[in-house]
């Protein structure tokens, strides 16, 4: 088992906030596990900051004249320190069990 801490730096953009912040913390998970030596088991958020917080806000038009209407976009970028818990398969010793089938049940097991 290895235990590290890494500092992701994510981004994270939607219609609301809300939005904004739910994609930039499910990213969590995959960029940790990238990083990690070995098979990822646990990420642990420790500190999260934000870095920056920006609408995006525009007119929209219908056929460019008709029905104005005022949409935007949130994106957030966060930098969040998290505690990883890994398993490093290669560095496992496996035991090797080996089977030997007649060829009666190795007919039965073919399928």
């Amino acid at each position: 088992m290895n235990h590290t801490r890494q500092v992701l730096r994510l981004t994270g953009s939607g219609p609301s906030r809300h939005k904004a912040f739910a994609d930039a913390m499910a990213q969590v998970q995959r960029a940790a596990g990238e990083r990690a030596p070995g098979v990822c088991y646990r990420v642990e958020p420790v500190d999260l900051q934000v870095v920056s917080a920006v609408e995006h806000r525009w007119t929209e038009r219908f056929l460019g004249l008709l029905f104005a209407r005022t949409r935007s976009r949130f994106e957030l970028t966060l930098r969040i320190e998290v505690r990883v818990a890994a398993l490093d398969l290669d560095g496992l010793d496996f035991t090797l069990r080996e089977e030997r089938l007649t060829p009666l049940q190795h007919a039965l097991h073919m399928r």
